[in-house]
């Protein structure tokens, strides 16, 4: 269907939220309790404390969440079947999966989720994640850069990608980008208007505002950068920035946009029995590259380093024909030794200019 954009009134922001909790189960923003100013994704109750946090956190805006909204789709960690030693397997039992409403999803993060549909999608494909994509209605709202967000130099500050409706925050409500069929349902039974000239404006100002106010910037195009990365010996760079490294992993699991996984079988106490998971995995820790015989391919710590950088911005670059960063900054944000990416690559930058 064609686009429409509508506005409403912020007073009417908690009605619209009960009617959509009401309707079908919903995942949105949370604030932790005990860490003010960090947030998470989780599932909304119906209670009107809970809906007035979250019309809040929509109204006056909200940092990036920890951990990526694509958990909505792929858990951190989940069962997958039961296996004994008589080689019986059995699927582990789920709870019957629903339509549900994924609600205040950012730019940066309705990109992230395009690129995993198309890794995801690559045959052969991922069967749980296409499924759980099929069931979810997308609500996305825009946002204003911290001191890590980079999305303007990764084109993300302005994606749709994906959604069903788009809020932007306006003076007394909002305006309503309706995207899909879906995302239309969702107003009714709500007040709109048609959006007017000066709506329309107040749009493209916070656009130019979050633009503006975004300051880490990568000091070259992207397929400069990559090509960068491709014919340049770096090595010089991937030293100094291993030797800060703790290869913890924090970059890789809170990364909207890394897709590896691990498979770890769990044994039960009995011996005979156990259970397969699956979880998020990363490149960056020790034993990610070990393989059959003992060997691991990627052993030495600068080595890991330089793979991230590759493969974020060159192999799936080059496979995909855009890069696997959207600019959140969540991998700065959650360093343990303070490395930020941005700074990174234009250091990378500077020195490829520096050899030429």
């Amino acid at each position: 269907m064609q686009s429409s954009i509508r506005t409403f009134a912020a007073a009417d922001l908690p009605t619209l939220l009960h009617d959509w909790v009401c309707s079908q189960p919903v995942m949105g923003p949370k604030e932790r309790r005990d860490q003010p100013g960090f947030y998470y994704f989780d599932w909304i109750e119906s209670r009107d404390a809970e809906l007035k946090r979250l019309a809040r956190l929509l109204a006056d805006g909200y940092g990036a969440t920890t951990i990526p909204p694509k958990t909505a789709f792929f858990p951190t960690r989940e069962p997958l079947f039961r296996f004994a030693t008589d080689g019986h397997v059995v699927p582990e039992k789920k709870e019957q999966e629903k339509d549900f409403l994924l609600v205040g999803v950012h730019p940066c993060d309705l990109a992230a989720l395009s690129l995993l549909d198309r890794a995801y999608g690559y045959p052969p494909a991922d069967g749980r994640w296409r499924q759980r994509r099929r069931l979810a209605t997308i609500v996305g709202i825009d946002c204003l850069p911290d001191d890590y967000c980079f999305c303007t130099s990764m084109g993300t500050s302005a994606s749709r990608d994906g959604c069903d409706l788009f809020l932007t925050p306006i003076d007394g409500g909002f305006l309503a980008e309706v995207h899909s069929s879906k995302g239309q349902e969702l107003l009714q039974g709500t007040h709109t208007e048609e959006a007017r000239e000066k709506d329309l404006l107040a749009g493209e100002d916070f656009l130019g505002k979050k633009i503006a106010a975004t300051g880490p910037r990568l000091q070259t195009g992207l397929e400069e950068f990559a090509e960068i990365l491709e014919k340049t010996d770096l090595s010089d760079v991937w030293e100094r920035t291993a030797q800060r490294c703790y290869s913890c992993g924090s970059c890789n699991t809170t990364c909207p946009t890394c897709f590896c996984f691990d498979m770890e079988d769990s044994l039960e106490s009995n011996l005979t029995s156990g259970v397969r998971y699956r979880s998020w995995g990363s490149c960056q820790l020790l034993d990610f590259a070990l393989i059959a015989g003992g060997t691991n391919t990627r052993d030495i710590r600068c080595q890991r380093v330089a793979h991230r950088w590759h493969r974020k911005f060159l192999y799936l670059q080059r496979q995909f024909d855009r890069p696997y960063c959207t600019g959140c900054g969540r991998c700065s944000r959650a360093c343990t030794a303070d490395i930020n990416i941005v700074d990174v690559c234009n250091e990378l930058i500077k020195l490829a200019k520096e050899k030429k």
